[in-house]
């Protein structure tokens, strides 16, 4: 078995030093030594995230766990917990970052701080363009420059004034996942912008960002087969009633065409004269408009099947 490369660190985000959101650490960040070894392919190691740390004698709160090059893929966590890593063929870095002890203000008064975390890299993120920061209300979006260019730098934005912050979309080119306040009551929001009252202070937040895992479509082709040749209703009539829909799929019950759509009086009269000419218009459309989709939907489920068939081969030989 190949042997890869752990890495296990536990750190404190101290927001010390100077430039790029203060997030170059360096042994002094350690809570306990870092823990390098050796793992085989196919090994399972433990990625322990303990509620509390102990840093300087101060008791300082799980922030987030980072897995980074595990066999089923990047993982964050943002709850503590103990965690079972898979090991495959790249080197495996854990990280577990705890918030840090003491107050937080910005240039001696009110505000957050901020950075971004890219879990593809298992890293924090150097990007210098990753929020902006908003004079509310929003909309309409009023960009302040100023502040904006502080905290993409420095990782603060100030509150003397109340401001909206907006994470990017995407950093490094990896897209938004969510965001999570880690000081002083720990909550995760999905929503890019955060409302910042003025003179709120004392946060702590984090940008996460993540490519989406991948989908696994061609194992799934036997389920869409299956799905697909199982037949499309398609509901054309009144709701209210609970009448006229229809197969339009050869393997679905019933006859297949001629395509016609059907409305129930009671539903026709409750329309306006232009209403029930563009009716018309549109059931005089449906039925060829309905036979070349069943062409086409035909065709489809016969490549689906070819490739699913070729795929339970290929299983067949390993």
């Amino acid at each position: 078995m190949p042997l890869v490369n752990t890495r296990t660190r536990y750190i404190v985000y101290t927001h010390g030093g100077s430039g790029v959101r203060h997030h170059h650490f360096s042994t002094q960040n350690n809570i306990i030594d870092e823990a390098d070894g050796h793992a085989s392919t196919g090994d399972t190691i433990p990625a322990q995230g303990f509620p509390i740390q102990f840093f300087n004698g101060s008791p300082v709160p799980f922030a987030f766990m980072s897995v980074h090059g595990a066999a089923d893929g990047n993982q964050l966590y943002t709850e503590p917990g103990n965690q079972s890593v898979s090991v495959g063929t790249t080197d495996v870095d854990i990280l577990v970052v705890y918030a840090p002890p003491g107050g937080i203000g910005v240039g001696g008064g009110p505000g957050i701080w901020v950075d971004a975390f890219n879990v593809d890299a298992g890293d924090f993120s150097d990007s210098l363009d990753f929020i902006q920061v908003l004079t509310p209300p929003t909309p309409p979006d009023t960009v302040d420059a100023a502040k904006t260019t502080f905290g993409n730098l420095d990782g603060g934005v100030s509150t003397t004034t109340a401001e909206n912050v907006r994470a990017n979309a995407h950093v490094d080119g990896v897209p938004f996942l969510e965001w999570k306040k880690i000081v002083p009551l720990p909550s995760v929001q999905s929503a890019r912008e955060i409302d910042l009252a003025q003179n709120q202070s004392g946060e702590i937040w984090f940008a996460f960002y993540q490519t989406p895992p991948s989908s696994g479509t061609g194992a799934k082709i036997p389920h869409i087969v299956a799905t697909i040749g199982g037949g499309l209703f398609l509901w054309t009539g009144d709701d209210t009633c609970g009448n006229g829909g229809h197969w339009v799929f050869p393997h679905g019950p019933g006859p297949v065409g001629p395509f016609k759509l059907s409305f129930s009086k009671d539903v026709v009269a409750r329309l306006s004269a232009d209403q029930r000419k563009r009716l018309e218009g549109f059931a005089k459309e449906y039925p060829a408009i309905a036979q070349a989709g069943l062409s086409s939907m035909t065709k489809v489920l016969e490549v689906l099947q070819g490739v699913s068939a070729l795929v339970g081969a290929g299983k067949q030989q390993l």
